[in-house]
């Protein structure tokens, strides 16, 4: 029985050893990536009531829930030309995220909340999920304020 096995365990061998991977060379995949995702933008308004994006160096892209705390609690934009209707909270917001559904809950009433500040909270939501590679068209962004009904609309400046 051991003098069958040997040939069966060598023809094993044979096989693997050449499955049709062929030797080659190392590639240069060129140079490796560096640096770090600058971080989120925030979308602002500027004197004539439009949104303007505000670039924020925190060194790294983060996350739809950190976008939305920065834009909640900014009261010194980097831009000085640039201010923000949302309403300054210490209360933290909570964001869902299930891939084609973020949901924003805001510590804020909807009545608190003009239109314009609504697009910024959705603008800057939006600005993290494209960044972060997904399809902007595939996405539903909402808000759901403490009070009143939640609200759901693409983000006007981002397409």
């Amino acid at each position: 029985m051991r003098k069958a096995l040997v040939p069966v365990v060598l023809a094993a061998v044979t096989l693997l050893g050449g499955c049709g991977v062929g030797t080659g060379s190392v590639e240069d995949g060129g140079a490796p990536p560096t640096g770090l995702a600058p971080g989120p933008t925030l979308y602002l308004v500027d004197d004539a009531g439009r949104l303007r994006p505000d670039a924020r160096d925190t060194g790294r892209l983060g996350t739809v829930l950190g976008a939305v705390q920065l834009l909640l609690a900014d009261t010194d934009p980097a831009a000085p030309d640039l201010h923000s209707e949302v309403p300054e909270t210490t209360t933290r917001a909570i964001v869902e995220d299930t891939g084609d559904v973020v949901a924003v809950y805001l510590p804020l009433r909807r009545a608190d909340l003009s239109p314009v500040a609504v697009d910024q909270i959705i603008c800057t939501a939006a600005g993290v999920v494209a960044a972060s590679g997904r399809d902007l068209a595939a996405v539903t962004i909402s808000l759901h304020p403490t009070h009143g009904g939640p609200v759901s609309r693409p983000c006007p400046v981002l397409g």
